[in-house]
């Protein structure tokens, strides 16, 4: 059984080791293992989320067992009445039991009851298909904008998928 709950400042730490394992194994038939080793490190992820827990555009959801354990989060970037889905990350050994779910669930639903007209959108690698899958069941589309990285040989690309919240209702 899994919970979600509004992450507050100190699970700073907790978010940032989930999302170094996390992200680690998310990527790791999408991109080259040089990059993920260049850009996937604990202390500064561990530093990033302290900064980013104290900024008050952004809003963080965690999934928890029943013996307090985070297994999970969703974090969003709040402009005006814009949402950016930044992470959504759940460690590996509990991948596949729904709580991805759960976090986009729970925190979809608590956004449109205090902000019916909000807009979200979100960015994902162009190859990670199992990724564009789940975010268009939740009525995700890709809207044709993309970002492109150039890492030593590689081209990673971005597409930008866009929803309504007010959808939701419908």
């Amino acid at each position: 059984m899994f919970f979600i709950r509004k992450a507050n400042p100190e699970d700073y730490a907790d978010i940032a080791n989930i999302h170094f394992k996390s992200w680690h194994a998310a990527y790791l038939d999408l991109l080259p293992a040089s990059y993920i080793n260049d850009k996937n490190n604990l202390c500064n992820k561990t530093k990033m989320w302290q900064e980013l827990m104290a900024h008050p555009d952004v809003i963080v959801w965690i999934a928890y067992d029943t013996h307090h354990h985070n297994l999970g989060f969703i974090g969003y970037f709040i402009n005006n009445k814009n949402y950016e889905i930044t992470t959504l990350y759940v460690l590996p050994d509990y991948q596949g039991l729904g709580i991805g779910t759960q976090l986009m669930t729970a925190s979809l639903q608590a956004l449109l009851e205090s902000h019916i007209h909000a807009h979200f959108y979100l960015w994902v690698l162009e190859n990670n298909v199992a990724a564009i899958d789940f975010y268009q069941k939740f009525g995700f589309g890709a809207n044709g904008e993309k970002s492109e990285e150039c890492y030593k040989s590689t081209q990673i690309i971005d597409i930008k998928m866009v929803r309504k919240l007010d959808d939701l209702t419908s």
